[in-house]
């Protein structure tokens, strides 16, 4: 079964694949790395044939990293994920079985990382093998923790030697969650790019999108906070600031799909409602792929304050504030626009809060 993705690109990719393991689905999704099919429906959706093979041609602005999944595993909320570059008049093969994606073949940047993977197979994974089988658990579980930290200087220092494309969407996917920014490998990775891998294809977009991923994660207390563009929900873009000029406020960066969001919003609405007299606002923005997400569910839960939008990852605001595919998060600000914390618990935030406003 084809499927042709329509939009306008320089960079025009074939891609095919079998599902060998179809008791796991048949529906499989393509999407770019740094899009959050929660939040945006620009994405590949392809249904395999009765022998589980499917094909599509793919097109974006430049060579990127692509993420394939099943659907069915994706609605059950856990999934396999293979990765793959996108390259111009490229081919890329994949082979789905036993819950593991294969990229069998592609273009000439992604046959360097599958390369790179054939000798991390051949040099480590026997390593790996006798480790695992050791029966004192604890000795196991410390053996193994110092082979996976030399298994981490193994890809850098290959990294180092054999310069490649894919290392830089490595970075920037790794970036996407919020638990990883202290993650020893991906610290060992940021060093090796700002020392050999900043000036490797500058004109390509992820450069921008590390490089705003790393700016947000210094947005911590005793920073200042940034400025930048919401839309309102009748579609003004306006600059964030403008709603907060002179008062304490609470950044709530919340959206419709994420639980423990809202049940942060619906905490905050007495603290609201008691200070907002006194120099207290909240300024909400949600990450939607619908308005009408955002607007039923900001009235199911009775928000006293109006919410922005970011519609379809549209400003990139999540990615401004180093949220990358988080949920969401808070950013309590003082009324010179110093962080004060980034706390999302009412039982912190409130004395914060009256102490920023003065009140005893």
């Amino acid at each position: 079964m084809a499927f042709v993705f329509s939009a306008r690109g320089q960079v025009k990719c074939h891609i095919e694949g079998e599902i060998i393991d179809t008791t796991q689905g048949k529906t499989v999704i393509l999407c770019p790395y740094n899009l959050d099919i929660r939040t945006s429906a620009d994405f590949v959706k392809i249904k395999a044939d009765a022998q589980g093979r499917f094909s599509c041609d793919v097109s974006n602005s430049e060579i990127t990293l692509y993420k394939v999944f099943l659907e069915e595993q994706y609605l059950q909320g856990g999934w396999m994920e293979g990765k793959f570059l996108i390259e111009n008049n490229a081919t890329v093969r994949l082979s789905f079985n036993n819950e593991s994606w294969i990229v069998v073949s592609a273009g000439k940047e992604q046959t360097m990382i599958i390369k790179m993977k054939e000798e991390i197979k051949r040099l480590l994974l026997p390593t790996y093998d006798s480790l695992s089988k050791l029966e004192d658990p604890m000795e196991r579980k410390a053996q193994l923790l110092d082979f996976n930290r030399k298994c981490n200087e193994w890809e850098i220092t290959y990294y180092k030697e054999h310069p490649m494309i894919y290392f830089l969407f490595e970075i920037a996917d790794q970036m996407k969650y919020l638990n990883s920014r202290h993650q020893e490998s991906l610290q060992m990775k940021m060093e090796l790019y700002h020392s050999a891998y900043e000036t490797l294809h500058p004109d390509l977009s992820v450069h921008n999108y590390i490089a705003t991923q790393e700016a947000g994660w210094l947005l911590q207390p005793g920073k200042p906070y940034i400025d930048y563009e919401a839309r309102t929900i009748d579609g003004k873009i306006v600059k964030v600031s403008s709603l907060y000029n002179g008062k304490v406020a609470l950044i709530d960066l919340w959206a419709s799909w994420c639980g423990p969001c809202r049940r942060h919003s619906i905490s905050m609405i007495p603290i609201y409602e008691k200070y907002k007299d006194k120099g207290f606002t909240v300024v909400a923005i949600a990450h939607e792929n619908e308005l009408s997400a955002m607007t039923k569910a900001a009235q199911k839960d009775g928000y006293p304050w109006q919410s922005l939008i970011d519609l379809n990852d549209e400003l990139h605001i999540w990615q401004k504030n180093g949220l990358g595919f988080s949920g969401g998060g808070m950013f309590l600000i003082d009324r010179d626009g110093t962080i004060i914390s980034t706390s999302t618990d009412v039982a912190e935030l409130e004395p914060l809060i009256k102490k920023a406003l003065n009140i005893e």
